[in-house]
């Protein structure tokens, strides 16, 4: 399970290493009106901060990729040329974090709840006498 969580470490090191340092290099989007590029490039990052985080932990990646999309177009409006950085790239970037977010999150609640048995719940006894389920 360790090894895993090192692997997928890297993964999310190197995609977001890459990604910022893309984002300093001028493409054909210098002259664009609205353009979908920063959704498709923050859905990786959606989906690799809910699996470094956890699904309970959706809303931290949310705060995560909303403030990573803002810090990049801020570093773009003071080392880009004058108009590179547009704050709707904010917005398209943190609407593919959340669409990453929520994939990654209904195929993990999917994935728990199928592997459910569909038997009554596990019942537990403890030392008070309390009976608690056990899902």
């Amino acid at each position: 399970m360790r090894a895993k969580r090192y692997i997928l470490t890297g993964i999310a090191a190197i995609y977001f290493g890459a990604l910022v340092g893309l984002t300093f290099v001028r493409g054909p989007a210098f002259d664009r009106g609205l353009w979908v590029w920063p959704f498709v490039a923050f859905l990786p990052v959606g989906i690799l901060l809910v699996l470094l985080l956890g699904r309970r932990r959706w809303w931290a990646a949310v705060a995560f990729a909303v403030l990573g999309s803002a810090w990049i177009e801020a570093a773009q409006s003071i080392w880009m040329p004058v108009g590179y950085a547009q704050a709707i790239d904010i917005a398209w970037a943190s609407l593919g974090a959340v669409a990453g977010i929520a994939a990654t999150v209904a195929v993990i609640n999917s994935r728990r709840y199928a592997a459910r048995p569909h038997g009554s719940p596990r019942i537990v006894t403890h030392a008070g006498h309390r009976e608690i389920p056990q899902d």
